[in-house]
């Protein structure tokens, strides 16, 4: 068995949200798409609503105002920290990066670095490790930004996709303290290299934005999507979930030298009521330690567990300490766990734009 991946000394000191003012009731959205079915199909995904962001607000915006939300609440002084880190799949432009804009919007030094990390949904761990050694590094408090805006480019004419993404951004502090040398985080990575299960075929160089890349196309099960619009086969992703995500997580138990029940909670990333609620039962997570918040917001992508904590987990994370399990995991086929200690820290408020 690999040994999972460790980093020391460092914790969490504060996490926000920030998702878009309006709500789409999927009751009404998708029933001319699933006519009589749709009850059955909102049972499955598990999203009653979403969040979508008006015409031009990006998850740039929703971050930065999850920044600020969180630099308010608690008092965070951006200035003074070490960097920042932007994961998310729906930048402004494909240069420059996010990271660049919102480092100045928040007013860190300019001395310090800002990075992209362009991950879908495994993205919040990935941050987590990258941020955490860039905060190891500077000595200093890191900046993790995360979040996606999916509307524009998911079909309401796709059974796969219509009724499960929504639009977030999220703000996590990250510091780095001598006193918590004890709180060891380690990750667990798998990479599979699948291209085709979860995609959006014509949103980059290889396949380029052309006059058909906007025109819809209908297929056999009657849904119709543009080649720049997302792409789901859901079989092949929950066989990929069901394969990798349980095994990468008893990795990290083992590496930890604990069992289920000796974890304060389970955090996976909000994909799917149903594939999410079959890997915690394997692993033997309870309700009341396996929050979900997907009914509440859909699949925001990689900031679902940040948003997670903020939504269903604020006055126990800010009151105690937890051992927590998380996962997170998508196109690539990526996932990455990690094992951590989590609060008491700040958690905001979630706030919308």
């Amino acid at each position: 068995m690999p040994e999972a991946i460790a980093l020391e000394g460092l914790s969490i000191g504060g996490i926000s949200a920030c998702v878009p003012r309006r709500a789409i009731e999927n009751a009404g959205y998708g029933r001319e798409l699933y006519g009589n079915d749709l009850d059955a199909a909102i049972k499955v995904v598990g999203v009653e609503r979403r969040r979508f962001a008006d015409a031009g607000v990006t998850a740039l915006d929703l971050c930065v105002k999850a920044a600020l939300s969180l630099s308010e609440y608690a008092d965070f002084d951006y200035s003074e920290f070490g960097g920042l880190g932007f994961v998310t799949m729906t930048p402004d432009f494909s240069m420059p990066n996010n990271a660049s804009y919102a480092h100045k919007l928040l007013g860190l030094p300019p001395g310090s670095p800002a990075f992209d990390i362009s991950m879908a949904c495994a993205g919040y761990p990935y941050g987590l490790w990258v941020a955490g050694m860039t905060a190891n590094c500077a000595g200093k408090k890191v900046l993790l930004l995360d979040g996606d805006t999916h509307s524009p480019f998911v079909s309401p004419y796709d059974r796969s996709t219509s009724l499960l993404f929504g639009d977030g951004g999220t703000a996590t502090v990250i510091l780095p303290s001598e006193a918590d040398a004890a709180n060891i985080w380690r990750f667990d990575f798998v990479t599979e290299g699948d291209r085709m299960s979860l995609s959006a075929p014509d949103s980059g160089y290889r396949n380029r934005v052309n006059a058909e890349s906007l025109e819809y196309e209908t297929f056999p099960d009657g849904s119709r999507r543009r080649r720049i619009d997302l792409k789901m086969d859901g079989m092949a992703v929950f066989n990929a979930v069901a394969r990798n995500v349980p095994a990468s997580l008893s990795r990290l138990m083992a590496s930890d030298r604990l069992r289920p029940e000796d974890y304060d909670y389970l955090l996976l990333h909000q994909a799917n009521l149903m594939m999410i609620n079959a890997v915690a039962k394997k692993l033997g997570f309870r309700d009341e330690r396996f929050p979900t918040s997907i009914g509440k917001y859909g699949n925001i992508g990689s900031g679902s567990i940040a948003l997670n904590i903020c939504s269903e987990m604020r006055e126990t994370v800010e009151a105690k300490h937890s051992r927590v399990l998380m996962s997170a995991f998508g196109a690539g086929f990526s996932v990455a766990s990690a094992s951590l200690e989590l609060g008491p820290c700040t958690v905001a408020p979630v706030v919308e734009y």
